[in-house]
């Protein structure tokens, strides 16, 4: 048996109540809207940001799984917002004095 110390099996249980609960919120829904999607997300993020993945890297990713998910299988219209986002975010004046390097 697998000695886990008492932090990993908070975080873990934590998680496993969040996906449950999600689960359980999605598959007793008739209808699954866009508001259960967002929450979906919420979720996702919390556990995935747990589990210790970069945060940018989370938020980027998961915004692309559920615009996908959002707009049924339109891609096309999934990349033009994404590419939109993109060029709204280099408009930003402020962010030019920012050294990313």
């Amino acid at each position: 048996m697998i000695k886990l110390r008492k932090e990993l099996w908070f975080g873990t249980s934590l998680m496993a109540v969040i996906v449950a609960a999600t689960a359980a919120m999605l598959l007793s829904a008739e209808t699954i809207t866009n508001g259960h999607l967002g929450l979906t997300m919420l979720a996702l993020v919390v556990v995935a940001i747990m589990l210790g993945f970069p945060t940018a890297f989370t938020l980027m990713g998961m915004g692309m799984i559920f615009t996908w998910l959002a707009y049924g299988e339109d891609t096309g219209k999934t990349l033009t917002l994404m590419v939109q986002s993109a060029f709204k975010v280099m408009g930003i004046d402020v962010l030019i004095s920012i050294n990313f390097g």
